[in-house]
């Protein structure tokens, strides 16, 4: 067999092992958390909601969370976000012990954690870009992205069992054990040494350089317009997952985990293709491709009576969604210098924002129309936007 070219190097082997059961602990907990909102609150509009309290700090946070994983090291970074990750895990299980919890105690806790991982997520893409050589990044991303939908799939399903057997607060005492493990890898890890930037307090100033850097490149603006296009008309949808598990296909807790692993199912089976290859030729194609088809599947399961057939559809969903993003992030990593690529990243993450506002959009909707019918439309129009936005992004043609 090959080996994928970025498990050549040792340091991104023990980030792996430690992202791996860290990132299985937070979708575990991430069933936990909406579950608890359904339960709660029994309403498709706050779900929505939770789902805009968890993205929505990226908007203000992340182009700052560029800036700093630009300019501090993003090893002690990191470490610094993982503990307060824990502090969050630990407030979150107490409530639940004590049975006090309440919907707004699960609001400010989202909020809190949301942003946090504003920064850390930019600074996990530019620690990896940082430990592999840029013959193994496609790899290292593909890797990367695989080890996420790995956890997409043990921590829903484990985490769907384990919420009927021991209780969501022993499951968030879980997630608090899973974040040591990445804690330790950050601690072995040897990252080459940082250099801090010669020029500093000009915050402000260097968030606009990110910006005008991605305007002026049409590539980059194409490619980033289209990840917020996907993430406000597409992701949204998994916010909703509590509602088809329970009143379309009456499958319950442990039916609603296998739902969100099914991504993941089609994520990690997508990223063992991409993940062999060093590099990926016509990338923008296959970036408007994945993206169509993303839309389409996602607007099938809407409609999707049967637990098999969702399933189903929820794995090319995934597959798909992998697909884009790891594309987008290697187009970014392309075309960016190194002084800017934490910004430019941090840029492409507010996808996750843009789909904290879907989220409201779909759960708003579904007050007036049926849940499904509402991530049908939505579906439509993510499909929609991948036609319009190269269209309207690329550069013009001077006429003669």
């Amino acid at each position: 067999m090959r080996l994928p070219p970025a498990f050549r190097h040792r340091d991104f082997r023990v980030f792996v092992a430690g992202y791996l059961p860290s990132q299985t602990g937070e979708y575990i907990q991430h069933v936990v958390q909406n579950w608890l909102v359904w339960e709660l609150t029994h309403s498709a509009f706050y779900l929505g909601l939770i789902g805009f309290f968890e993205f929505a700090p990226r908007f203000v946070f992340g182009p700052l969370g560029g800036v700093i994983a630009d300019r501090v090291d993003r090893q002690k970074l990191l470490i610094l976000t993982h503990v307060l990750s824990a502090i969050q895990a630990a407030a979150f299980a107490i409530l639940v012990f004590t049975g006090s919890i309440q919907f707004w105690h699960i609001a400010l806790l989202v909020i809190f954690i949301a942003i946090v991982n504003s920064v850390s997520s930019t600074a996990h893409q530019v620690l990896i870009c940082s430990i592999v050589p840029q013959d193994s990044m496609v790899s290292a991303l593909a890797l990367s992205s695989a080890t996420h939908n790995l956890t997409k799939i043990i921590g829903p399903s484990i985490g769907g069992v384990l919420l009927t057997l021991i209780g969501s607060g022993n499951c968030l005492v879980i997630h608090l054990v899973t974040i040591l493990a990445m804690l330790a890898a950050l601690f072995v890890i040897q990252p080459p040494p940082f250099s801090p930037p010669a020029v500093k307090g000009r915050w402000l100033r260097d968030i606009g350089e990110g910006f005008s850097h991605v305007r002026r490149n049409s590539r980059l603006l194409t490619t980033i317009l289209m990840t917020y296009s996907n993430g406000f008309f597409g992701i949204s949808y998994s916010q909703f997952l509590p509602f088809f598990a329970q009143e379309v296909l009456g499958v319950g807790a442990s039916g609603y985990g296998f739902l969100v692993a099914a991504p993941g199912v089609g994520a990690v089976a997508m990223s063992s293709v991409v993940s062999i290859h060093a590099r990926l030729r016509r990338m923008r194609r296959l970036l408007v491709g994945s993206s169509v088809v993303y839309a389409v599947s996602i607007f099938f399961f809407a409609v999707s009576h049967s637990m098999a057939t969702s399933l189903l559809l929820l794995a090319v969903v995934g597959s798909m969604q992998m697909s884009y993003r790891v594309l987008a992030r290697a187009i970014i990593q392309e075309e960016c210098p190194p002084h800017l690529l934490g910004r430019a990243m941090s840029l492409f993450f507010l996808d996750r924002g843009f789909g904290s506002l879907g989220a409201v959009f779909v759960g708003s909707l579904g007050t007036l129309l049926p849940v499904p019918l509402a991530v049908a439309a939505s579906a439509l129009a993510c499909g929609l936007g991948t036609w319009v936005i190269p269209k309207i992004s690329a550069p013009r043609t001077p006429s003669a």
